[in-house]
C-alpha cells in the first residue's frame, strides 16, 4: 500500500478505487465475489485505506483486511450517501481517480453519479506496475505452483493411452492437481486431441484420442492463490515425420525465446525471437497469437509479451513463453513455459521435459 500510495502521488491521482478483484486482495488481503452490492476499497494519496462494505460483510472485512476505516450499509439504505460523504471528507471531487477495470457497472454507476467532474484512469497503472515484479514470497509460490503441475502431469502420464476422451484425461489431471495440495486449476484445463489440437483456445471436449493424435495439454493448478500455466504436447501411439519437423522447429523457437530473457530489453524483443525462427522455418502464419503474458494472482495480467510491446524487463517479472503452430484439419503443437525474469537472465519454473514424448 505505501508503494501504491508513492504511485498515486507520482501520477497526480488522489484516489485509488477497487472492487473485489485480485488487485483487493493484492494490496487489502481480502477479496470475495463481485457482486450487485457496492462493495469496494477506496486508498487515498494521504495513505487512507477506506472500505465501504454491506454490512453482512464487514465481519470478514474486519478479520481478513488491512483498512483505515469501515463504512457499511444495510441493504434498507442506498450507499451513495456513503460515496459522498467519504467523497468531502477526502476532497475526490474535481480530481484524477484510479478505478477497477473490472468493476461492475452497477458499482461504477454509483461512484460515478456521485463523483461528479472527475478524471478517471485505468487502476492497472496503479497496481498493474506493482504486481508485475512479484516479491520473494511471491516467487516462491509461484514455483510451488509450477512444480506442482509439472508433478501432476507427470503423474498421469502413464495412464494416458489411446480410446480415452479428452474429458477423461482432464478429470484425471485436476484430480490429481488437487491430490498434490493445490487448490484447484488456476483456469479452465484444455485438452485437445487430433483436429482439436488446432484450436488453440479449444477447451475440453468428448473426442476419442486416436492412434497418430497430437494431444495439447495446457493446465495450470491454484496454490496459495498464484496460478502456474503450462503447455506440453504428445502424440497418441507414432508422430508422422511432419509432426517431428514442426515440433522441433517449434522446439527451438521456444528455447530462443527463453535466451532472450534478461533485465533491460523489450518484451517485443522476446516475442521476436520466437517469431522470426518460426516465420523463417516457413510457418509464420501458422503462429496466431502472441508469446506470452504475464501471471501470478491472475492466470493473464501484466506484462503481455507480444510484437508491439514497449514494456522494458524488470527482475520479478514472470510470465509464459507459449509460441505455437496450428495447422487446422491436421494438427496443433504448443510449448509453454513459465519464466522469471533475474538479476542476470531467467529462471524457468517448469521442469517438466519438452522433448517430444509418444505414448505407444
Amino acid at each position: 500500500m505505501e508503494k501504491a500510495v508513492g504511485i498515486l502521488k507520482q501520477k497526480n491521482v488522489k484516489a485509488l478505487i477497487l472492487s473485489p478483484s485480485a488487485n483487493m486482495f493484492y494490496l487489502t488481503g481480502f477479496s470475495t465475489f463481485p457482486g450487485e452490492r457496492l462493495l469496494v476499497n477506496i486508498l487515498t494519496d494521504t495513505g487512507e485505506n477506506i472500505f465501504i462494505v454491506p454490512k453482512l460483510y464487514e465481519s470478514e472485512v474486519r478479520e481478513k483486511a488491512e483498512f483505515t476505516q469501515i463504512y457499511s450499509w444495510n441493504d434498507t439504505q442506498d450507499p451513495a450517501f456513503l460515496v459522498k460523504e467519504i467523497a468531502e471528507r477526502y476532497g475526490l471531487k474535481g480530481c484524477s481517480i484510479a478505478i477497477e477495470e473490472t468493476m461492475w457497472f452497477t458499482a461504477f454507476q454509483k461512484i460515478y453519479t456521485t463523483l461528479q467532474e472527475v478524471t478517471y484512469v485505468h487502476a492497472g497503472e496503479i497496481v498493474g506496475e506493482l504486481r508485475q515484479c512479484k516479491s520473494n514470497l511471491e516467487a516462491d509460490k509461484m514455483r510451488k505452483a509450477s512444480r506442482t503441475s509439472d508433478k501432476a502431469l507427470e503423474n498421469i502420464l502413464p495412464h494416458i493411452k489411446a480410446g480415452m476422451t479428452e474429458s477423461e484425461i482432464r478429470d484425471m489431471l485436476e484430480a490429481e492437481m488437487k491430490k498434490l495440495g493445490a487448490t484447484g486449476p488456476a483456469f479452465q484445463t484444455i485438452i485437445g486431441s487430433g483436429p482439436n489440437s488446432a484450436q488453440c483456445h479449444y477447451g475440453t471436449g468428448d473426442r476419442v484420442l486416436q492412434d497418430g493424435d497430437a494431444l495439447v495439454m495446457d493446465f495450470g493448478c491454484l496454490v496459495d492463490n498464484y496460478c502456474a500455466d503450462m503447455t506440453r504436447t504428445i502424440v497418441i501411439g507414432e508422430a508422422s515425420d511432419k509432426l517431428k519437423s514442426v515440433y522441433g522447429i517449434l522446439k527451438r523457437a521456444q528455447q530462443y525465446a527463453i535466451d532472450k530473457v534478461k533485465p533491460g530489453i523489450k518484451a517485443s524483443e522476446v516475442d521476436f525471437a520466437a517469431r522470426k525462427y518460426i516465420t523463417d522455418k516457413g510457418y509464420g502464419e501458422y503462429f496466431i497469437h502472441r508469446t506470452g503474458h504475464g501471471i501470478g494472482l491472475e492466470v493473464h495480467e501484466l506484462p503481455y509479451i507480444t510484437e508491439t510491446s514497449e514494456v522494458i524487463l524488470k527482475p520479478g517479472m514472470v510470465f509464459s513463453i507459449e509460441p505455437g503452430i496450428y495447422l487446422d484439419g491436421e494438427f496443433g503443437l504448443r510449448i509453454e513455459d513459465l519464466v522469471m525474469v533475474t538479476e542476470d537472465g531467467a529462471e524457468v519454473l517448469n521442469q517438466f521435459t519438452k522433448e517430444l514424448i509418444e505414448i505407444k
